[in-house]
Parts: structure tokens; C-alpha cells; sequence
């Protein structure tokens, strides 16, 4: 079990949360095999994008699970064109493993935004991960709004 998940577990238990983690037995499980697996569209899975910020900072985008990043849009909300964060930097920049970045237990370094995309699932659940390869945990999208904590919502994705 990594690190982080082992935060984020932590993290939903403090905030009475455990019961809602959902636990796979497959390892490196994507948007697609989650959601096949929980039988829900696979928009309501959440993802993790992470983006190379100013000054040693990261951006850590949670979109819904077709949504794409649109270039100009990220131009528009942050003032420069995007750039994924390298592998070998998000555990030292976010906390987690590349794949498994999620909205929980960020580093200081880390700046969270959630995306609108997800917004068109406030009358369901969405299910983002929590730091592992095959653990996501369902909730609300203002469940997901409060825990996260996020800077702001942001209109990114197309």
C-alpha cells in the first residue's frame, strides 16, 4: 500500500468517511475498468491531473472521467499553457505516485482545483481514488468539494 493511500485512508476515517471506500482486487485500474466494475458512466469516475505550477508548485486538476484538458482554457484561468508534471516529480511535489494522484493529503507544494466538469454530477455520486492503485471512495460532489478543500473551481476541460 502506498503512502499516500495509507493518508487518505487515514484522511476518510478521520471525517467518518471509511465506509464509503470502495477496494478492488486489480491492480492499475483505470477510468474504464472502475467504472465497469462499479457499473456507473465512466464521466463519474473522477481523475487526477497534474500540471507543472510557477515557482516549484504543482496544479492538481480533479475532472470528471471523459473530460480533456483544453489548452486555451488552462491558459485563460492560470497564465500559461499547460505542462504535465514528470512522473519523477509529483510524489515529491504532490504526494503521490504518478496514477494516483487524487484530492486528499496534497504537499504544501500542491495547489487543488476541481474542475466544472464534474458539477454535472451534483444529483449522483462521483468516485475519485485516495492514493492507491485500486481504492476510490464514493461521494457527493459537495462531500468532495468539503473534504478536498479546493482553491477554487475552474473551467479547464472540454
Amino acid at each position: 500500500m502506498y503512502e499516500a493511500e495509507i493518508r487518505g485512508r487515514a484522511f476518510l476515517a478521520e471525517k467518518g468517511m471509511s465506509d464509503r471506500i470502495i477496494d478492488f482486487k486489480n491492480t492499475d485500474i483505470t477510468a474504464d475498468s472502475t467504472a465497469l466494475a462499479l457499473n456507473v458512466d465512466v464521466d463519474r469516475i473522477c481523475k487526477g491531473l497534474a500540471f507543472k505550477g510557477k515557482n516549484g508548485t504543482a496544479i492538481v486538476i480533479i475532472a470528471s472521467g471523459r473530460s480533456k484538458v483544453d489548452n486555451g482554457r488552462f491558459k485563460d484561468v492560470f497564465g500559461f499553457r499547460p505542462s504535465m508534471l514528470p512522473a519523477e516529480q509529483t510524489e515529491e511535489l504532490i504526494g503521490h505516485i504518478a496514477g494516483t494522484i487524487n484530492p486528499f493529503c496534497l504537499k504544501e507544494t500542491a495547489r487543488l482545483y476541481l474542475d466544472i466538469s464534474i458539477r454535472k454530477h451534483v444529483n449522483e455520486t462521483v468516485f475519485p481514488g485516495i492514493g492507491g492503485e485500486d481504492s476510490v471512495v464514493e461521494l457527493t460532489v459537495r462531500e468532495l468539494e468539503k473534504l478536498s478543500d479546493p482553491v477554487c473551481w475552474v473551467a479547464v476541460t472540454k
